[in-house]
Order: structure tokens, then sequence, then C-alpha cells
């Protein structure tokens, strides 16, 4: 789990199968991941996976400086055998005319935004004004198992990658993602892009970049008051409606026993949705580790979830520098649920709510620790 600053990135070593989960900022992927994929590349390895979850730019950014520096083949930095990224050319559009000038102004304007990195020394990287999408198609990656024209989404068969490890998407939904398309649509047309239907390189830019900077600011803003300060999460839980992370992709990797769920900064409802499809509510799915969804926040982790899945492991990525992340009662509430096992949260930052934590006892009475990832390896045993 890298220091990503508030974002997310992860690299997984499932039985020798290596997936990379976002990458964070530009910087987490010069800083932290470039010299462990060099690593790998000296030993003979490769990445079987790469997933990008969603477009915001605290998961793509890293991802952008990555696949700008690894190149077309046949000299890459590492080889990676797939890509998982849905972009619009991943969504049809409606059949449309070709785009008149004023829309082509719009879609330059926006991709002169670039993706933005936060304020923090060093440099950003210099492609960062080419979208993901453009560079795997440019590239000649296998992306979408194809060409990136098909989405990936819950209504899919898992990957197995070999015969130890298999991937399952359990979010989000086609519904998701076209729901995003169409917000996208509706705020162009705002702006005079009138949504030509041909997937351009242009379009591409504009699309991801306007993604990654359009939902910064819209988390739900209803939260109760307590006079002794002591809420619990029913109390301020109020859904994401970010369309960005409705659109996320979340991922149970199995390998050898062990079954992780990455959760992205997907929606609550609809991970318990499709959890729940088919399967009788006799206690909660148990997993061996599970990524809490959008860095700990109040509006992606809902008591509904927590009755639904547990596990001995909770990973939960932020420097708590954006939106008060992670919310001290989704923290609290994991640990206060009866088990018969003892719960790790293990953070790659010490926050206030982290902190907090510390003091804090369960009201189950059952027993949890705390631990920070730093840069090491964290190992998991079914």
């Amino acid at each position: 789990m890298y220091p990503a600053k508030n974002g997310d990135s992860f690299l997984v070593d499932a039985a020798g199968t290596f997936i990379l989960i976002d990458a964070g900022f530009a910087s987490t992927f010069q800083d932290f991941i470039k010299p462990d994929l060099a690593s790998l590349t000296n030993d003979g390895r490769r990445l079987a996976l790469a997933v990008c979850t969603h477009i915001d730019a605290d998961h793509i950014g890293g991802l952008l400086e990555f696949f700008s520096s690894n190149g077309p083949q046949p000299r890459r930095l590492v080889e990676v055998d797939r890509v998982w990224h849905n972009s619009l050319r991943s969504m049809p559009l409606q059949p449309g005319k070709e785009e008149g000038v004023q829309g082509k102004l719009v879609l330059e304007a926006l991709r002169r935004r670039g993706f933005r990195e936060p304020a923090a020394p060093g440099p950003i990287g210099a492609r960062q004004g080419s979208s993901l999408a453009k560079m795997l198609g440019h590239d000649g990656y296998l992306w979408n198992e194809g060409n990136g024209t098909t989405c990936i989404s819950q209504d899919q068969h898992p990957l197995v990658l070999s015969e130890a490890v298999s991937v399952e998407v359990v979010g989000p939904s086609r519904a998701r993602l076209e729901a995003l398309r169409n917000v996208w649509l509706k705020e162009g047309a705002k702006l005079g892009y009138k949504g030509g239907a041909a997937s351009t390189d242009l379009l591409d830019d504009a699309y991801e970049m306007w993604c990654a900077t359009a939902f910064q600011a819209t988390a739900p803003k209803i939260r109760k008051v307590s006079a002794n300060g002591n809420l619990r999460l029913a109390d301020i839980y109020a859904p994401d409606h970010s369309p960005a992370n409705g659109s996320s992709i979340a991922i149970v990797i199995k390998s050898a026993g062990v079954q992780v769920l990455f959760l992205g900064d997907a929606w609550a409802e609809d991970i318990v949705a499709k959890l729940r499809a088919g399967k009788p509510a006799t206690g909660p799915i148990l997993f061996d580790a599970i990524k809490v969804s959008h860095h700990g926040s109040c509006h992606n982790t809902s008591p509904e979830l927590l009755a639904t899945v547990d596990a001995p492991c909770f990973l939960i990525s932020t420097d708590g520098s954006r939106h008060g992340h992670p919310n001290f009662e989704v923290l609290a509430e994991i640990v206060d649920r009866p088990a018969s096992f003892e719960r790790r949260l293990i953070f790659n930052y010490e926050t206030a709510a982290s902190a907090r934590l510390r003091s804090h006892a369960s009201r189950s009475g059952t027993p949890f620790s705390i631990s920070m990832a730093h840069t090491n390896w964290i190992s998991l045993e079914g």
C-alpha cells in the first residue's frame, strides 16, 4: 500500500502474479512504484493486470506517469499483460454528426486543464496533458480485453490469471458507467460541446481531464451534530452521489485460498447489492482483507455494507489532507462489531482519525490493532 498522499495505489503479489491497482499521483509513481516495477523486470517478472479504478486525479495520475514512460514494445520498463480502464470509448455514444469548430474549441480548453498534482515539491509529469485512453490505444496494450471499446463491469465473468489466481469484478454496473457518460454529455452541452459520435484522442483527453476535476467538491454535506461528540456511523451516513465514484472498478482477488476485496471509491449500496445477489443474508461475507472505499469516507461505507462484509484486516489509504478522510465513525464502526478474530487496521499515514482510534475501546470488546504500512509488504494468509 503505497504512500499516495490522499490517493490510492496497491501492488499485489498473488502467488507470483502481480497486479497494480491505481498509482496515486505522478510523484507516487516516480518516488515509490517505479523502482519496484524495475525490480520486477530485473527478476523476469511482469504485471499480469493494471487497474485504473476510475478517473480521479488521486488514482489515475501515477498511471498516466507510468504508461507515458513505459513506452511501446519492445523496450518497456515492465511488461503489462492487460489493462482495465473505463474511458469514454468504453461506453458507446449515440450516433451523431462530426463535431464542429465550437465543439473542438471546448474540448481543447478542457484538455489544456491537464491532470493536477497536489501542491507539493517535485516535478509534475511532462505528459499529464494526455489521457490514459490515448496512451493505451497508441502503445497497443490489451485494454479491457480488447481495444478499449468495451467496458469493465460487474456483468463479466471472473478473469482467470493463473491456476491459483482469479479476479472478480463486483462494481461498477453498466448503468453507473452510462450515468457518468450522460453527465458528461449534459455538462459538455452547457459549454458548447454537442457530443459528436466519433471517438478521438482529443475527445478522450477532454473527457478524462473533465472527470478528474469535476467531482472534487460534490460529497454530501448532511451531517448531524451530537452534544457529546459520540456519533455512530448510522447518525452521519449519507450515500455518495458522485458519478465518478459510482463508476469505480471494485474487485475481489482470489489466490491460494486468500481473497481480498478492493473497493476503490465505490458506492456502498452497489457493492451490497452485488455481493448479496443470490446469497442468503446469514451473516457477513468474510474476506482476508478489505480495502476500505474512498479513503474511509462516511459516504462510501454504510452500516449495511459493514453488516455484509468483514475481515481480519482493513486497509485505509489516505494522508487525511482532503475532505477529512478517514472519518472516525467509519473506523469505530469497523472495530465495534463483534467477531471471533482480532482485526488489524493498516494505514499508510497517521491521521487525526487513526490517532483517535488508538484510545478507542471496542463496544463489543473485540480486540483490534493499528499499524502503519509505510512501504513494507503486507502479508495475508487464508
